[in-house]
C-alpha cells in the first residue's frame, strides 16, 4: 500500500485551514464589554481572512495586552492562560502560543481548544507523534468542534494510518459537510484506495467550497488531465496558478495542456514565466515535463532540461513507454554532445553549436537520426520524433553493444 506521508508544506496548509474561512460571513468587529473572550475570538476567527484582517488583528493584540494585564493580577487562572494562547495562536505567534497552552493545561487539563493549539503547532513542526495524542484529546473533551476532527484526521494521514483518518474525516465533514481541507484529505484517501473518480468528486467540492483553495484547484486538474478532459484541467489549473502565481509545477502543467489544446501562443508564453521563475530562483529542479501524449500504441513523456550542461547534454528527452510499463522502452534525445560541437568547429570555428537527434533503446543500442546546425525548435523536434515512432523516419546510423 503507498504511503501517504505529506510534504511538510502540505501539512502545514492543511492544518491551517488554508482559504477555509473565506466567503464566510463575518461579525462585526465591534463588541459590548459583557462579550466573553470566547466569543470575541470565535468573531476574530471567522474574519482573519476576510476584508478586514488587518482591523481584526489589531482587536487580537489589544486583546493580548487586556489578557496579560488580568493575568498579572491572577497569574493561575487557566482560563485566562488559554484565552492568551488562543490569541497568540491567531496572531501566529506560535512559541507563545504554545507556552501559554502549557501553562494553562498545568492549571487545567481538561481543557479542549489548548490541547488543540499544542496539537496544531506540534503537529505543523516534525511532532506529529507527540502532536496526536493532544488531538485525540482535543475531541474526547469537545466532540462538537469540526475543526479538531480535521487537525485529528490530518495528523493521521501523515502518519500514514488511512482508516484512522478516514474516520475523523468523516466526522469533520458529518459537522461541517463544505470544510474544504477535510474535503481536500477525503480526496488523498480516495487516491490511496485507487478511487480516482471519488477522488475528483472531492476535489471539486473543495475548491468550490473555498475558491481561494489553490490544492484543491490543482488536484482537481491533475485528474481531470489523466482522464484526459484537457480543456477542464486547464481551467483548474489557471485559477491555481492565479491564486499561487510562484508555483512552477502549475506553470509546467499550464504548458502541457495548451499544447494538448494546441494553444501554441500560450503555451510559449506560460513557458517563459516558467523561465522566469527559474531566473529567479524558484525552481528547484533541472528539468520539468513539457508534455505527456500517445503515439503508436504508446504513452511519451517529454523532459526538457532547462540548460544544456555537460559534455552530453541533453534539451529534449522523450521517453517512450508501453502500456502498463513503468520504465520507458525507448529514449529519444535531442541532444548537444562537446565531442561533436568541437568537431564540427574544427571545420567552422564560428558555426552554430551542433545539435543531433539519437534514439537509445534498454540494450544500450544506439540510433542517430540527424545532425543540425543550431537548436531545432521544440515543434521540429516533436514532428521527427512522431516520424521515429511512425516508422517513417530511419536511423542514418546505428551501434549495437558489442558491434563496431
Amino acid at each position: 500500500m503507498p504511503r501517504l506521508q505529506l510534504p511538510g508544506g502540505l501539512l502545514i496548509v492543511l492544518l491551517a485551514g488554508s482559504g477555509c474561512t473565506a466567503g464566510r460571513a463575518h461579525a462585526p468587529r465591534h463588541e459590548s464589554t459583557s462579550d466573553s473572550y470566547e466569543a470575541r475570538l470565535e468573531r476574530a476567527r471567522l474574519s482573519l481572512r476576510g476584508p478586514e484582517h488587518e482591523a481584526t488583528r489589531s482587536d487580537l493584540e489589544a486583546l493580548a495586552h487586556e489578557v496579560e494585564a488580568q493575568l498579572k493580577k491572577s497569574p493561575r487562572d487557566a482560563r485566562l492562560h488559554a484565552v492568551l494562547a488562543r490569541t497568540a495562536f491567531l496572531l501566529h505567534q506560535e512559541e507563545k502560543a504554545l507556552a501559554e497552552a502549557e501553562r494553562s493545561l498545568a492549571l487545567e487539563p481538561n481543557q479542549a481548544e489548548p490541547h488543540f493549539i499544542k496539537a496544531f503547532i506540534l503537529g505543523s513542526g516534525d511532532a506529529v507523534e507527540a502532536a496526536l495524542a493532544d488531538a485525540r484529546r482535543a475531541t474526547e473533551l469537545d466532540a462538537r468542534q469540526a475543526r479538531y476532527w480535521q487537525l485529528l484526521g490530518t495528523l493521521y494521514l501523515q502518519l500514514d494510518k488511512p482508516t484512522e483518518a478516514r474516520e475523523a474525516i468523516d466526522k469533520t465533514l458529518a459537522l461541517e459537510p463544505d470544510n474544504a481541507q477535510a474535503l481536500f484529505v477525503l480526496g488523498l484517501l480516495h487516491m490511496e484506495q485507487g478511487k480516482p473518480d471519488e477522488a475528483l468528486a472531492a476535489y471539486e467540492q473543495a475548491r468550490k467550497s473555498e475558491p481561494e483553495f489553490a490544492m484543491a484547484h490543482y488536484n482537481a486538474g491533475q485528474l481531470h488531465q489523466l482522464r484526459g478532459d484537457a480543456a477542464a484541467a486547464l481551467e483548474r489549473f489557471q485559477k491555481a496558478a492565479e491564486l499561487e502565481p510562484q508555483d512552477w509545477r502549475t506553470r509546467a502543467k499550464l504548458v502541457q495542456l495548451h499544447q494538448a489544446l494546441g494553444h501554441k501562443e500560450q503555451r510559449d508564453a506560460e513557458r517563459e514565466a516558467l523561465l522566469l521563475l527559474r531566473q529567479a530562483g524558484k525552481v528547484d529542479k533541472d528539468y520539468f515535463i513539457r508534455e505527456q501524449f500517445s503515439e503508436a500504441g504508446r504513452n511519451v513523456m517529454v523532459v526538457e532540461n532547462f540548460e544544456l550542461e555537460g559534455d552530453w547534454a541533453r534539451r529534449y528527452e522523450f521517453q517512450v513507454y508501453a502500456p502498463d510499463q513503468e520504465r520507458p522502452s525507448f529514449v529519444i534525445s535531442l541532444g548537444s554532445y562537446s565531442f561533436a560541437t568541437t568537431f564540427a568547429r574544427e571545420k567552422d570555428p564560428n558555426g552554430p553549436r551542433l545539435f543531433h537527434l539519437d534514439g537509445y533503446h534498454p540494450d544500450n543500442a544506439h540510433d542517430t537520426y540527424g545532425f543540425f546546425q543550431g537548436e531545432p525548435s521544440y515543434d521540429e523536434t516533436r514532428e521527427m520524433v512522431l516520424s521515429v515512432l511512425r516508422g517513417e523516419l530511419k536511423p542514418m546510423s546505428s551501434t549495437k553493444p558489442g558491434k563496431p
